[in-house]
């Protein structure tokens, strides 16, 4: 699972939550949400076994919290184990569709998100 999000430098949010292990700004559907806040892709699976199991995008969370993929977080023994837990994180934040940066030893890639991102991301972590 992705990590949790960080509150916003100068935010006013508060601890990242442990819920499902998925960043702060997904949670489970409610009845009610826009249809444009659910989450299409990891819907694919539930509504292909007849659950109704959707989640939706939290704005309020994710105005509050970042997503930032840190090889320091990645708690693994060895620096290739590392790298590729977090280039798994990276190709998983860009199929959820979230805004990520990337923290690596002397480079920091602030949150965006496309394809563009996730190449940018890809190399420097080639590079690492």
């Amino acid at each position: 699972p992705l990590p949790p999000g960080e509150p916003r430098a100068g935010g006013t949010g508060s601890a990242p939550s442990q819920g499902i292990g998925e960043f702060d700004g997904v949670r489970a559907y409610r009845r009610g949400d826009p249809l444009k806040l659910v989450v299409w892709k990891k819907a694919a699976k539930p509504l292909a076994t007849g659950t109704n199991d959707l989640v939706s995008r939290d704005a309020q969370q994710a105005q509050r919290h970042e997503l930032w993929l840190d090889l320091a977080r990645a708690a693994l023994p060895d620096h290739e184990a590392r790298v590729s837990r977090l280039t798994a994180w990276v190709l998983q934040a860009d199929r959820l569709g979230l805004a990520w940066g990337l923290r690596l030893p002397g480079t920091e890639i602030a949150p965006d998100t496309g394809a563009a991102h996730r190449r940018r991301c890809l190399e420097a972590l080639a590079l690492c």
